[in-house]
């Protein structure tokens, strides 16, 4: 409900996108226990669209609403198509400083949110249906009374989600959130507007809801071409920023199970989130994607199978259809302080301390991600963390080349060539190493032959391959040669698809290069060979192999003999006796 108010839309939007979300993604997401649904990452971005002064305030309030449901539907169709490539592995691209961004931008923009519940409006029955304009804000010189009683509501509300779960035994079993509404409810209908005789704005006042079943419209298509380039936009938006959340809320949950993750899985995620917001988008619902607070206590609390997140999506139609009035009664100030807590939450505290004492590209990504985050949207502010962040992995790459360089006599195509350059090349050679790497010869004072050996250095893109190809001709051009030696085999096929002389490049590398200190000692390793051989043959005629008795095999042959033979044989002086 509260992200409803976030989002701008009525509060029912947002409880059956919940519904939808949480049966759908229960049933075909890639991990049981995991709850989506109306999520703030995807409202702070839906705002943009149904706020009357967002980029389609040209159009009516229906108008705008009838343009979310069809980009939440062209969403979902987005979402499908990133499972099919299975491109939830483009995740990994994004560092933790963008991810901490991130989060303090989705925090600061909840909590810029939830500023309209400070704010009163007289020009229309319904808070939602008053322009920016209409709405004035709520003072101490013009509304004491109901300005005391809100800061009341969202310090109460607060200070029970805080202190709620350390009651014994039922703070574990209720949930705070749940408590805090509740309390502060009774306190509204009761000690407010009963004893004190002044109320704050409840949901009633600002957006009521009716507990209808979700009922199917599909929503129009836009026919002119700013507002479909518009829901084109923010669909791509929404769908990036959906699944970026959903497959981190299901890395979470793979840690809390000792589960080892799967891409097969954040694929069959984004695939089910897509599918829940393509059925959203044709049944008047927000959308949403995964919700991480209520993932995480579900599978802390044992959820491990697929029951558990299909039932609460089933639970929440039940109590939309049963519990309409009750929600319509819900003080919107309490609601704020349940989005205060959760931007307590969410904020990363540990970002002051990177600031401090971190590297300064680190603190440079955390808060340019958080600006573009609050400023433009939460897609633009990835995308603008994951550039900074390749930029500054590029420029310290590029410095991490290193060569060993050494002139010795050395044995090429078993010529001994004086005066050789060996240059044995570390690190990777790309865009921003390929200066330095070059600027590491010179050509004027460099011996007739030198020798590139890559044993230890990677070829990445062309930028390399144009470096070794430009520094072969300059020396070509200057009488001399290069030699590249031991390639790695992945390195080979790039530099024979993109080398400009392949036949040069062929001779470069075919050439067989020896130490000649190497060359010396095969050579004594062949002499001892040699003369092992010849001190082993015999030098007297009896020590030939062929003269050689076994005189074991001779007796067993014999033996042999005399047993088959079967004869009787004895000695004549005992045959004499006898």
């Amino acid at each position: 409900i509260a992200f409803s108010f976030v989002a701008g839309v009525p509060p029912l939007s947002g409880l059956q996108a919940t519904w939808w979300m949480a049966f759908i993604t229960g049933i075909f997401g890639g991990k049981p226990g995991m709850i989506s649904g109306a999520a703030g990452a995807l409202a702070v971005v839906v705002t943009r669209l149904t706020a009357s002064d967002g980029v389609l305030s040209y159009l009516s309030v229906e108008e705008r609403l009838n343009v979310l449901y069809m980009t939440m539907f062209v969403c979902g169709i987005f979402q499908i198509g990133f499972a099919m490539f299975r491109l939830a592995k483009l995740v990994r691209l994004i560092p933790e400083t963008g991810m901490i961004g991130f989060m303090n931008g989705l925090a600061i923009i909840i909590f810029m949110a939830q500023l309209p519940a400070f704010q009163y409006c007289s020009a229309e029955p319904l808070f939602v249906d008053c322009t920016v304009e209409q709405r004035q804000w709520l003072t101490f010189s013009g509304q004491p009374l109901e300005l005391s009683l809100v800061l009341v509501h969202v310090a109460c509300c607060m200070a029970i989600m805080k202190f709620w779960p350390m009651v014994p035994k039922i703070g574990r079993w209720i949930p705070a959130s749940l408590m805090a509404l509740l309390i502060g409810t009774l306190i509204e209908w009761t000690l407010f507007r009963q004893a004190i005789g002044q109320g704050t704005r409840v949901v009633e006042q600002t957006a009521p809801i009716a507990g209808d079943p979700p009922r199917f419209d599909w929503p129009s298509i836009p026919s002119d071409s700013q507002t479909l380039s518009t829901m084109l936009s923010f669909a791509i938006q929404l769908a990036a920023i959906g699944a970026v959340e959903s497959v981190l809320t299901l890395q979470a949950c793979n840690e809390i199970t000792d589960t080892v993750p799967k891409i097969s899985d954040s694929n069959q995620e984004c695939f089910a989130q897509g599918l829940a917001n393509l059925v959203c988008g044709l049944f008047r619902a927000m959308g949403g994607d995964a919700m991480i607070g209520q993932s995480t206590i579900n599978i802390m609390n044992g959820a491990r199978h697929r029951v558990s997140s299909t039932m609460s999506g089933v639970f929440m139609l039940l109590f939309t259809l049963v519990l309409s009035p009750f929600i319509n009664l819900l003080p919107i100030a309490t609601l704020t302080g349940v989005l205060f807590m959760v931007v307590l939450s969410t904020f990363q505290w540990k970002t002051f301390i990177i600031l401090r004492y971190g590297r300064l590209s680190d603190s440079a990504a955390i808060v340019l991600v958080t600006v573009v985050a609050v400023f433009t949207n939460l897609a633009i502010a990835i995308a603008a963390g994951i550039i900074l962040s390749a930029l500054v992995h590029a420029w310290d790459s590029g410095a991490h080349v290193e060569t060993d360089v050494v002139v010795k006599d050395m044995v090429v195509n078993g010529k001994r060539v004086n005066d050789v350059k060996y240059v044995h090349v570390r690190g990777s050679i790309f865009f921003s190493s390929t200066r330095k790497f070059v600027n590491m010869f010179n050509i004027a004072e460099d011996p007739t032959t030198v020798i590139l050996d890559f044993k230890d250095a990677l070829i990445i893109d062309h930028s390399a391959v144009a470096a070794i190809q430009g520094l072969s001709h300059r020396y070509a051009l200057a009488g001399k040669r290069i030699i590249i030696l031991n390639i790695q085999q992945k390195c080979v096929g790039r530099m024979q698809r993109t080398h400009g002389d392949k036949d040069k490049l062929h001779t470069q590398m075919s050439h067989q290069v020896a130490d000649l200190e190497s060359q010396g000692r095969e050579g004594e390793e062949r002499e001892e060979n040699v003369a092992d051989s010849t001190s082993s043959e015999p030098k007297d005629l009896q020590n030939l192999k062929m003269f050689e008795a076994n005189v074991d095999g001779i007796d067993t042959e014999l033996n042999k003999l005399i047993d088959n033979n079967g004869a009787d044989v004895q000695e004549v002086d005992s045959q004499h006796r006898a």
